[in-house]
């Protein structure tokens, strides 16, 4: 994933948590990370409290499915993402 050219590599955005527990993400943080209608977002909690959150590129099962040579998902993806979703997923 590249950054967005226009914005920062880092920086911090806040926003506010409804009654329903939703928050919407500000377009700049959608844009920088190619978030859109529809994708999905992996929430990871920290030993300090805190949590990640980052968009899920792959599935599981896309990377099996890759690795089998049946039905490939789309992109290519590098040993270190495969790496990084396999090491998501806690068996």
């Amino acid at each position: 994933m590249r950054p967005h050219p226009t914005y920062p590599s880092s920086f911090d955005i806040e926003a506010t948590v409804s009654s329903k527990g939703q928050v919407t993400l500000p377009k700049v943080l959608r844009d920088q990370l190619g978030i859109q209608t529809g994708s999905k977002i992996r929430f990871s909690l920290t030993a300090h409290g805190g949590f990640q959150a980052e968009p899920v590129l792959f599935e599981l099962e896309d990377l099996w499915a890759m690795a089998d040579g049946g039905p490939k998902a789309p992109g290519v993806m590098t040993f270190e993402q495969m790496g990084a979703a396999k090491a998501r997923r806690a068996w």
